[in-house]
C-alpha cells in the first residue's frame, strides 16, 4: 500500500512530538540527578587537563558539567586557574566546555566573571550562550555584576544583548532589579533577544506581575512571534497571570497553530482560574492541528482537578470517532498529573483495544508516566506485548521500563520480548530493562547476547541499558571494551558513555581503551579522556596514557612540530619500569603493542644509562628481542 505524503508528514510529526516529550522528561531527570563526583572521578578529570590535546581538555570540561560541585567538592586553586585559562583557548570547543564547567562550579568561580563577560563578544554563538548561562548561575552571589549587566543590556550588538538577557534569566527571582530593562527588551526587534527576554521574564514568576499590562498588549500584537513569546510568559506565570485569560482566549482562534498551542497550554497551567474557558477548550479540541488538540486536552485535565463536573466532557474525547482526537487524548493522559489520570483507568483499558494501532501505541506510552497509579493496568500489558503491531509492543515495553519496581512481575515477559523478531521492539525492551536497573539483573545474560545483535540500534540501546545497571553489570566489561571498535559510531559513543558509568578500571582495561584510539580517530579525544577518567588519576596509569594511545604530543616532545626534549636517567627508569609491567597486558592488542614497542625503543635511545640499569634493559630485550636494546646492554657490560 502506498502511503500519502500527507500521512507521512503527520506520522513524522507525531514521532517528533513524542521524542520532544521524552527529551523534556529526561532533561528534568538529569537536572535532579546531579551529584558530587567521587574522589576517583575527580582525580581522573583533573589528570585529563594535563593531556597535550585541547580536545581532551574539552571532554574533561564536559564531564565536569555533569556533576554538582557546590555542596562539598573542594577544587584546588591551581585547577580553578587552569580552567580559567581554557576560557582563552584558541579552540572554541575548549572555550565552550570551560564556560559550561565554570557555570557548575559556583561561587568558587566568581573570579572568572570578567573573562566570561568578555566571551559575550565571542565569535561562536554557543560560547556566548554558555558564558551567559555561567554568569547567570554565579551572578546571584555577586552584586557588583548587576551594573555591568545593566549596561550590556543596552549594547548595540544584539548578540551581547541576548547574552546579557540570558544571564539575567539564569538568575531567577534575583533578577527582579532588571525588570525595567526587561520591559524594554520585550520590544526588541531581534528575535533572539526577544526570546531570551521572554525566558528571563518567565523565570521571574510572580515577580513579573507588574509587566501584565504590557503583556496584555503583546498578546494582541500584529507580529505572531511577539504573540507567541507573550503567551509563553503567561504560561510561565501560571495562576499569577490570570488577568491575561481574556487575551489568551482570543488566541484560541489565532491563524498560527504554535500560538494556539501555547495559549491552550498557558490556560491549562492556570488551573481552576481558567474554568470559565472549558466550553471554548472543548471547541478547540477539534483543532486541525493535532499538537493543539494535545495541548487542549492536557489543559482541560489540569483545570478539571478543581472542576469535576467537566470529567464527562473529557471522557467523550477518548471515544471520539476522529482517530486524531483519540490519539491526542491518549498522549494527553500520559501528561496528566497521576491523581487526575487515575480517574481515567477505564479509558486506558478502552484505548488499549482501539482499532487504530497508533492509538494503542500512544495509550501504552502514556501509562509509563503514571507510576504506581498504573498498577491495575499491568495485567493488560501482557496482551499489549503480543500485539500484532510492533510499535505497540515497543511502546508497551518502554512504558514498563518507566514503571520501574511496579513492573517487576512483567520481567519474564520482557525476557521473551528480548527475542522479538522486530529490532525496534528489541531496542525498546533493552532500554526498559536498563530503566528497571538492578530489579532486572536476572536479564543480564540476555543483554550479553544483545550486545552482539546484528542491528546497531539494538546494540546501542543494550549498551546504554548496561550503563544504567552500573556495578551489577561489571561482568560485561570485556564485551563492552570490544564494542569500542564497533563498526557503528553511535554504538562506540554509547559504549564509552557506559564504561564511564561502571567504575574505576585496572591497567589492562585502560590499555584496551587506548588500543581503541587507533581504530576510532574521530572519537580519539573522547577515548583518551575515558582512559584518564576511569584511571582515577593513578600515577603509573597516567604515565601510560601520556605515552600511548596516539596522543597529540608524546611526553618527549616539546611541541606539536616534533621538537624533542631530553629524558633524564631517573625519568627513564620510571618509564621503562611502567612499560615492563604493561607489556604482558598488550599481547592481544594489535595496535597498542607496536606503539609500546616504539616508545620503549625511543626511551632506551634517549637516556644516558649506567651499568646498574642492565637488569631493567634486559627485561625489555627479553620481551622485544630488539637488537638496538641488545647493543645498548653490551656497551654497558663493557663499561662495567
Amino acid at each position: 500500500m502506498k502511503l500519502s505524503n500527507s500521512f507521512l508528514r503527520k506520522w513524522r510529526f507525531l514521532l517528533l512530538l513524542l521524542v520532544a516529550l521524552l527529551v523534556v522528561n529526561l532533561s528534568h531527570v538529569q537536572a535532579s540527578d546531579k551529584s558530587p563526583p567521587e574522589d576517583w572521578q575527580l582525580q581522573g578529570m583533573w589528570s585529563a587537563l594535563d593531556d597535550s590535546d585541547p580536545d581532551v581538555w574539552s571532554e574533561a570540561m564536559k564531564k565536569m558539567s555533569e556533576y554538582d560541585f557546590k555542596p562539598v567538592v573542594e577544587i584546588p586553586s591551581e585547577r580553578v586557574e587552569q580552567i580559567g585559562k581554557l576560557l582563552r583557548d584558541r579552540d572554541f570547543r575548549v572555550r565552550l566546555a570551560a564556560a559550561r564547567a565554570i557555570g557548575e562550579i559556583g561561587s568558587e568561580a566568581k573570579q572568572f566573571i570578567p573573562q566570561l563577560l568578555q566571551l559575550f563578544r565571542d565569535e561562536n554563538w554557543r560560547v556566548i550562550r554558555a558564558a551567559a548561562t555561567a554568569v547567570g548561575k554565579i551572578g546571584s552571589e555577586n552584586q557588583e555584576l548587576i551594573p555591568q549587566l545593566q549596561q550590556l543590556l543596552k549594547d548595540r550588538n544584539w548578540r551581547v544583548r541576548a547574552a546579557a538577557v540570558t544571564a539575567v534569566g539564569e538568575m531567577g527571582s534575583d533578577a527582579k532589579e532588571f525588570i525595567p530593562q526587561l520591559q524594554q527588551l520585550l520590544k526588541d526587534k531581534n528575535s533572539d533577544v526577544l526570546r531570551a527576554a521572554v525566558t528571563a521574564v518567565g523565570n521571574l514568576g510572580w515577580e513579573a506581575k507588574e509587566l501584565i499590562p504590557q503583556l496584555q498588549q503583546l498578546l494582541r500584537d500584529e507580529n505572531s512571534d511577539v504573540r507567541y513569546a507573550a503567551a509563553i510568559i503567561a504560561d510561565e506565570m501560571g495562576s499569577e497571570g490570570k488577568e491575561l485569560i481574556p487575551q489568551l482566549q482570543q488566541l484560541f482562534s489565532d491563524e498560527h497553530s504554535e500560538v494556539r498551542y501555547v495559549a491552550a497550554t498557558a490556560v491549562g497551567d492556570m488551573g481552576w482560574e481558567a474554568m470559565e474557558l472549558i466550553p471554548q477548550l472543548l471547541q478547540l479540541s477539534r483543532d486541525r492541528n493535532i499538537r493543539v488538540r494535545f495541548a487542549v486536552i492536557r489543559a482541560m485535565s489540569e483545570i478539571e482537578r478543581d472542576a469535576q463536573q467537566f470529567i464527562p466532557e473529557l471522557e467523550k474525547l477518548f471515544s471520539d470517532e476522529d482517530v486524531g482526537v483519540r490519539r491526542a487524548a491518549a498522549w494527553a493522559l500520559g501528561e496528566m498529573r497521576s491523581e487526575t489520570a487515575k480517574q481515567f483507568i477505564p479509558q486506558f483499558q478502552q484505548l488499549f483495544k482501539d482499532k487504530d494501532d497508533r492509538v494503542r501505541s500512544a495509550a501504552a506510552s502514556a501509562v509509563g508516566n503514571l507510576g504506581s497509579e498504573a498498577k491495575q493496568l499491568i495485567p493488560q500489558f501482557q496482551q499489549l506485548f503480543k500485539d500484532e503491531d510492533e510499535r505497540v509492543r515497543a511502546a508497551a515495553a518502554s512504558a514498563v521500563g518507566n514503571l520501574e519496581s511496579e513492573a517487576k512481575q512483567l520481567i519474564p515477559q520482557l525476557q521473551q520480548l528480548l527475542k522479538d523478531e522486530n529490532s525496534d521492539v528489541r531496542a525498546a525492551v533493552a532500554s526498559a530493562v536498563g530503566n528497571l536497573g538492578s530489579e532486572a539483573k536476572q536479564l543480564i545474560p540476555q543483554l550479553q547476547q544483545l550486545l552482539k545483535d546484528e542491528n546497531s540500534d539494538v546494540r546501542e540501546a543494550t549498551v546504554l541499558a548496561v550503563g544504567e545497571m552500573g556495578s551489577e553489570a561489571k561482568q560485561l566489561i570485556p564485551q563492552l571494551l570490544g564494542l569500542l571498535e564497533d563498526e557503528d559510531s553511535e554504538v562506540r559513543e554509547a559504549t564509552a558513555k557506559t564504561l564511564a558509568q561502571i567504575g574505576k578500571f585496572n591497567t589492562q582495561q585502560i590499555l584496551q581503551i587506548l588500543n581503541a584510539t587507533h581504530r576510532n580517530r574521530e572519537q580519539e579525544a573522547g577515548l583518551r579522556f575515558l582512559a584518564y577518567f576511569t584511571s582515577g588519576g593513578e600515577s603509573n596509569t597516567i604515565t601510560l596514557i601520556q605515552w600511548l594511545g596516539s596522543p597529540k604530543r608524546y611526553p618527549d616532545q616539546i611541541n606539536n612540530f616534533g621538537e624533542e626534549r631530553s629524558i633524564s636517567r631517573e625519568e627513564g627508569n620510571k618509564i621503562l619500569e611502567i612499560f615492563a609491567d604493561a607489556w604482558p597486558n598488550t599481547e592481544n592488542l594489535e595496535y597498542l603493542r607496536p606503539e609500546l614497542k616504539a616508545q620503549i625503543n625511543k626511551v632506551v635511545k634517549k637516556v644516558d644509562w649506567q651499568p646498574k640499569d642492565i637488569i631493567l634493559l634486559n627485561k625489555h630485550y627479553n620481551n622485544l628481542e630488539d637488537e638496538d636494546i641488545k647493543a645498548k646492554i653490551d656497551a654497558l657490560e663493557i663499561i662495567e
